[in-house]
């Protein structure tokens, strides 16, 4: 599904409109459906206190709408305009008087002074005030509105985008809305994804309101993002007589006497995903360990340091084994010696089998010889860096201001500059290829944030790579899989936070999920 700027989606509007004759009235009662089915699919209670904001603009006229058709599931939402109805927009003016003539209807216009009773008994907002052309810091009463909103109601839902986010950048000027969940329209927009907006859109839906296929479809796209549907066309399928040499023979290079747990990770994942055989090497001091742990996994044995890492002897038995591999895993848990840098840095130069790199694997080529020997690689590979990470491979003087607000510009061109596929991990995670083409992943929930979580990931892109996905492709699915994974692990067990095992052992549930 594209993403596409706000100024494009608005002449998808017009186009719609004005070029192919769709009556501005008819989208409208869409939009406003659409809102008021999954609104109430969120909220699920006829009896909440219901309060819809609505501005002058079509965003408002979307509100009106909603609030009649939720007049039909039960509920009796009390409408608040901030302006008066003489001032609403055409479209919107006439669905206020469709509305407005309801028996059960409930409206006002915004005073301040009554501020206090609209706002009394916290309840659920919706927010239709301001849309896609919003920009700026918003002005009174919109701004008023936004604060109250913050401030008094029990949680918020945003129609087309939160107000006060810029549908073109996710910037915040001032105030916006807090949104629990957003509905937009058609496309999603760059501002649902980037900056601040990602937080202030909570959970994000799109719906079909009826724009002409081909008029989308010809769009300029900022970005691709990824859906259940992409995800199900890209996982892999077997047939009955499938064996275990067909599902790829992966190399996961991970581990060390200070960090065992991560090679456990990344080669249980591995396993969960569905690598036919699953290696790992591992410093030789931790193999009997491993053997109890994982008793699916062979091990390949290998020379270490007095710190229980990998020397730089380990190499040559890893190049050796490696040309029975469909595809390596390298980087978990590995430490920082000097032995480990070089044992990477050879890996990566004399392998030619598809790649990703994580963690101290990233660590060992983060420097000009480290980016020389990417840029030299002709094998596919995938990197896997978390915002800190990323910055150190750019080699750049850039902070992590910067990189919020051209994360996608960055990672596109660092795909470019390296020649891999580079997986930015985030709330909204950006995958970036050689060719310039941006995949954007929003699954995945905040009680995630725990270690680990890049371990299980690092297992996931290996066993997607060592099937044949193309190095993109097997980013992609992987990090959407692992968010959803975490996603049911977070509803299953309800914690403020969910370890990586546990989204590990839910891997399984999201592929049943995709059939």
């Amino acid at each position: 599904m594209k993403i596409v700027t706000g100024q494009v989606m608005a002449e998808v509007d017009r186009i719609s409109i004005q070029d192919r004759g769709i009556p501005s009235l008819s989208l409208m009662e869409s939009a406003g459906r659409a809102t008021a089915r999954h609104f109430h699919r969120c909220c699920g209670d006829p009896s909440a206190r219901v309060l819809i904001l609505c501005g002058k603009g079509n965003n408002g006229g979307d509100g009106l709408v909603a609030a009649r058709n939720l007049l039909g599931f039960g509920y009796r939402p009390r409408v608040v305009l901030t302006h008066s109805p003489e001032e609403l927009s055409e479209d919107s003016r006439i669905n206020f008087e469709r509305y407005r003539c309801l028996p059960l209807s409930r409206w006002s216009v915004w005073d301040p002074e009554q501020g206090d009773e609209v706002f009394e008994g916290n309840p659920v907002v919706l927010d239709s005030l301001l849309g896609t052309g919003a920009k700026g810091e918003p002005r009174s009463p919109y701004g008023d509105l936004i604060e109250r909103a913050n401030d008094c109601a029990s949680w918020c839902f945003g129609v087309d985008i939160a107000s006060g986010i810029n549908s073109d950048t996710g910037e915040v000027a001032g105030e916006a809305v807090g949104c629990r969940s957003t509905l937009t329209f058609g496309l999603p927009m760059v501002g649902h994804f980037r900056w601040d907006g990602i937080d202030y859109t909570g959970t994000l839906s799109v719906a079909d309101i009826g724009f002409p296929k081909d008029v989308t479809d010809r769009v300029e796209a900022e970005a691709e993002l990824i859906t259940q549907e992409w995800a199900r066309e890209n996982l892999p399928r077997y047939t009955r007589s499938v064996h275990k040499g067909d599902r790829g023979r992966v190399l996961i290079v991970a581990g060390s006497a200070a960090m065992l747990g991560a090679a456990v990770l990344c080669s249980r994942a591995a396993i969960r995903t569905g690598a036919g055989l699953t290696t790992l090497a591992i410093p030789k001091s931790l193999n009997a360990s491993i053997k109890g742990i994982l008793p699916e996994v062979m091990t390949l044995p290998l020379p270490e340091n007095d710190n229980g890492e990998f020397s730089e002897e380990a190499l040559k038995k890893i190049l050796s084994f490696a040309d029975s591999m469909d595809s390596i895993g390298v980087g978990p848990g590995l430490g920082r010696s000097e032995g480990v840098r070089s044992m990477v840095r050879g890996l990566v130069a004399k392998t030619n089998l598809p790649m990703v790199v994580d963690a101290d694997g990233l660590f060992a080529l983060s420097d000009e010889e480290g980016r020389k020997i990417l840029k030299e690689r002709t094998a596919e590979t995938v990197l896997t860096p978390h915002p800190g990470e990323f910055l150190r491979l750019c080699g750049e003087n850039l902070g992590m201001e910067d990189l919020k607000k051209e994360s996608w510009e960055r990672c596109r061109a660092l795909s470019k500059e390296l020649e891999v596929s580079i997986l930015l991990k985030g709330p909204a995670t950006a995958i970036g290829s050689p060719d310039g083409r941006i995949l954007i992943n929003r699954s995945g929930h905040p009680a995630m944030s725990q270690g680990g979580m890049g371990d299980i990931l690092t297992g996931m892109v290996a066993t997607f790579l060592g099937e044949g996905l193309i190095p993109q492709e097997a980013a992609g699915l992987a990090a959407y899989v692992h968010g959803r994974a975490a996603e049911w692990a977070y509803c299953e067990t309800g914690s403020r936070t969910v370890s990586a095992s546990e989204v590990a052992d839910s891997l399984s549930k999201v592929f049943r999920e995709l059939g």
